[in-house]
């Protein structure tokens, strides 16, 4: 069933990150934090652009982009997704000769930051084609949730632990629906939104929720 998925893990390359099969972030409870824009680099030198996703050459050329002459979707198919996408935010990196975009949406939940990805579009180093999640292609959006923590110049990213959340679910700790997706090892959330909110408000300050593994630490530059 979700062999077509194309999961937001590929951004830590990271086989035990948890991933959902609905966005963490919704319209009406996205936000904005500046402080996450700009150039940052990652411990093995990789460097992240992060800007606002309405002022990004990735937007402004998906917005102009036509097939047979005709305009592509933009994503924008309704209010709420206008709404969140205005809120959001494209990262872009390189590694291992491909070039990568993510689109991340912020929210608040308890005292924390919380930030939902998806993948937006992966193509060779220096090529012209750049397949998008707005292209119409026939695949599954996976979303992959972390906590995001502002220290000084740096920003920590703490993707959550899949192996402790599916240890939890097979004793019967957490009452969710998911799916085991046993081409990436992960387990697949298919709880609704507002589930995996309270969740984060319940869990998110324990510290086995994470591990070292699934963490990124960018540094600004």
């Amino acid at each position: 069933m979700f062999r077509n998925i194309l999961i937001g893990a590929v951004m830590v390359s990271c086989s035990s990150c948890l991933t959902s099969l609905h966005q963490l972030v919704t319209y009406d409870k996205v936000i904005t934090d500046n402080r996450i824009t700009g150039q940052w680099q990652q411990e093995d030198n990789t460097v992240f652009k992060i800007e606002d996703l309405l002022k990004s050459n990735y937007y402004n050329n998906t917005a102009k982009a036509s097939v047979n002459g005709k305009p592509t979707n933009t994503g924008f198919d309704s209010p709420e997704d206008s709404l969140l996408y205005s809120s959001s935010y494209v990262i872009s990196f390189t590694k291992s000769g491909y070039d990568y975009t993510m689109i991340a949406s912020l929210m608040r939940l308890g005292t924390g930051i919380y930030a939902d990805f998806i993948p937006a579009a992966v193509s060779k180093t220096g090529s012209a084609a750049t397949p998008d999640i707005f292209d119409g292609s026939d695949y599954m959006i996976s979303h992959t949730v972390a906590k995001i923590i502002f220290t000084g110049g740096n920003i920590e990213i703490k993707f959550l632990n899949n192996d402790f959340v599916e240890d939890q679910l097979k004793k019967g700790t957490l009452a969710v629906k998911y799916e085991n997706d046993k081409l990436f090892k992960t387990t697949l959330v298919t709880a609704p939104s507002a589930w995996i909110q309270q969740f984060l408000i319940k869990y998110g300050d324990m510290e086995r929720l994470y591990s070292s593994e699934n963490t990124i630490n960018l540094k600004k530059i």
